[in-house]
């Protein structure tokens, strides 16, 4: 799914100024090494964890205002989508990210839910626009977010505490406090542990109203029962809590081991979506709703020198548990009033006004390994590495009606099926996925022409196994399908090519060919009762192929910087979630079972183009200004 956007953002900062004061030169891992943002032909923004601090920033959100060609949908923290120059996966649950995030070494993505690291001690947050896939895989298909730690330091001692009060406009108060201390333990060992606690105020107020009209077909039913006892103000606050535990042992001049775990817990009270029909920042339920995200995140990283190269190991683990509960009033309406009136469905028929709601539990665990070397002469530097994954994903979809166990639905189910027990569950499903993916990958740099003319290359080659169960219960107990579990397998490779033109040692020119993937797969299998699909059970990868031209450039002796990138992807056979088209109600001629099949499907091509600038300058003594645009 393509967003169009035009975005600028503008901001000062506070420096320190003397004579012959330039631009602070930001040092990035983009590459997985070390070196200034403006020798890499590619638009890499960083933010430091200082400057995050200094302008407020908390979630991802708040960070894509600063940064150009990056945008951010979210309804709550840890529920965002990423989508750089205008590449969105569309939403839902079934299609893979177009984007990455990465805390260190470890992936973090997930459809339409990319976690909010809580900024608490960070070294820096990178944003790498335009396809990533040579080095950082699958979920980086147009950019990815890389956020960085600091790490244990053996030299000194040191803590910060922090805090913090507001108020939230339209809202209640909030406040936060953190804290952070790094120990050595001898001149070889450092631990380094921080946590935190926050509390953001909500703003949006659930206020006394109706169910839905609904005129489906028609039947102009509804809109007399109310919410009444339900009404409330604020209700998307937001706690957080969580902490790091680092330690680094630097074994001898050569070798150094970091372990590290992160942990934390989101509880939000509601989401950040209103009405506008029933006024500014107001909404109308019928349930409670809330999302809770917990994660905790593990690492060892070995970093040793070769002396031919440095090798870097890296093993994570990763476990992210979410329940959200959304209400359903009107979704509940639709079906009631368009199968169980309309069409005459008694299973649908779920009595007068229903109400309900969803409630979804979702589990991810992932083993990642990763190793790499890095090396480099005078005129070359090169990495080569190998990726190894292995994650299970389960979901239980489970939906509610209020009352339900008394409604002509459920006492049509039971003279069926006689036996099942009382419940309010009309629609339970569960769907679990389990991957394994594989890699090796590599890049090159070298110089054709000695600090004027570098030439880069780089490839990906992958496999993707996945193995997906899925199960319907209707109603709750009641097994309506027992899907057998499907297998899909994905393999392909993905090139990187590029050339850059050093003008001079503060003028870079570049043009960069390179293509990010999202991995094939297959749908859940589900089959309809009036024919065949529309779409295929199992879809294809798709590629981004990109074709950009840039600028990195500094002026007025260092005190000006300029970025710009021109760029055109085309977008190969586009993944997207959708309802197949021969199961919409239009199509509709079965028995009232199976009312929709969503699938994700390749529905066709896109090109996308678009340019994206930044400019920083010291301006005065003591101030620096900064503006971007995409």
């Amino acid at each position: 799914m393509l967003v169009s956007s035009i975005a600028a953002a503008l901001g000062t900062t506070s420096v320190g100024f003397s004579y012959g004061a330039e631009i602070e030169e930001v040092v990035v891992t983009a590459r997985q090494r070390a070196e200034s943002s403006q020798d890499i032909p590619m638009m890499v923004q960083s933010i430091s964890g200082e400057e995050m601090e200094k302008r407020g920033i908390t979630t991802l959100e708040d960070y894509a205002r600063f940064v150009a060609g990056l945008n951010i949908s979210t309804t709550t923290p840890g529920q965002n989508t990423i989508v750089f120059r205008g590449v969105s996966d569309g939403g839902g649950f079934l299609v893979d990210p177009t984007a990455a995030i990465y805390l260190d070494e470890q992936p973090m993505s997930v459809t339409s839910a990319a976690p909010d690291v809580y900024p608490i001690d960070l070294a820096r947050v990178e944003a790498l626009a335009g396809p990533q896939s040579t080095l950082y895989g699958a979920s980086s298909q147009s950019g990815a977010v890389r956020v960085i730690t600091n790490k244990p330091d053996v030299t000194e001692s040191s803590a910060n505490v922090g805090f913090g009060v507001g108020q939230t406009r339209n809202g209640g108060s909030s406040h936060e406090v953190d804290a952070t201390i790094n120990v050595p333990l001898s001149d070889k060992v450092a631990i380094r542990l921080s946590g935190f606690k926050s509390e953001d105020a909500g703003y949006i107020d659930n206020v006394l109203g109706t169910t839905v009209y609904d005129d489906v077909f028609g039947t102009g039913l509804g809109g007399t029962k109310t919410n009444s006892g339900l009404e409330a103000e604020d209700v998307n606050n937001i706690e957080w809590q969580g902490g790091r535990a680092a330690i680094r042992w630097l074994v001898n001049d050569a070798w150094t081991v970091t372990g590290t775990a992160n942990f934390q817990d989101l509880a939000a009270g509601g989401f950040n979506d209103y009405d506008p029909n029933i006024g500014d920042l107001k909404t109308v339920k019928f349930a409670e709703e809330f999302r809770t995200d917990e994660w905790l995140q593990t690492s060892l990283v070995i970093e040793g020198d070769l002396g031919f190269a440095q090798l870097v190991s890296a093993t994570s683990y990763y476990d992210r548990e979410i329940v959200y509960q959304h209400d359903t009033q009107s979704y509940t309406a639709y079906f009631h009033y368009a199968f169980g009136i309309y069409y005459g469905y008694q299973t649908y028929n779920f009595g007068e006004e229903p109400t309900g709601f969803l409630n979804q539990p979702y589990e991810l665990d992932s083993f990642t390994q990763e190793f790499r070397l890095t090396g480099g002469s005078d005129r070359t530097n090169w990495t080569v590495g190998a990726f190894y994954q292995k994650s299970e994903e389960f979901w239980d979809f489970y939906t509610y009606i209020d009352g339900y166990r008394d409604s002509p639905a459920f006492e049509a189910w039971s003279y069926y099926y006689p036996g099942i027990a009382p419940t309010d569950a009309w629609w339970n499903s569960f769907q679990g996925t389990k991957r394994t993916d594989k890699a090796v990958f590599g890049e090159m740099d070298f110089d054709i022409i000695e600090d004027k003319l570098t030439a880069l290359v780089g490839g990906r080659w992958y496999q993707v196994d996945r193995e997906l169960s899925y199960t319907v219960e209707k109603p709750d107990s009641r097994v309506d399908q027992q899907l057998p579990n499907r297998e899909a397998e994905d393999d392909g490779f993905i090139p990187k090519l590029g050339l850059e033109w050093h003008v001079n040692p503060d003028v870079m020119l570049y043009g960069v060919y390179s293509e990010g993937y999202r991995v094939g797969g297959t749908n859940r299998g589900r089959t309809n009762d009036n024919g065949g699909a529309t779409l295929p059970v199992d879809y294809e990868s798709d590629i981004l192929e990109n074709k950009e031209l840039g600028l990195k450039s500094q002026f007025a002796n260092g005190r000006v910087q300029l970025n710009a990138v021109l760029y055109q992807m085309n977008w190969a056979g586009m993944q997207l979630e959708v309802i197949d088209p021969s199961n919409g109600l239009s199509a509709y001629g079965g028995d009232g079972n199976v009312p929709f099949q969503v699938v994700v499907g390749n529905v066709g091509d896109a090109v996308v183009k678009g340019w994206d600038f930044d400019l920083k300058a010291l301006l005065g003594e003591n101030v620096e200004i900064g503006f971007n645009m995409t």
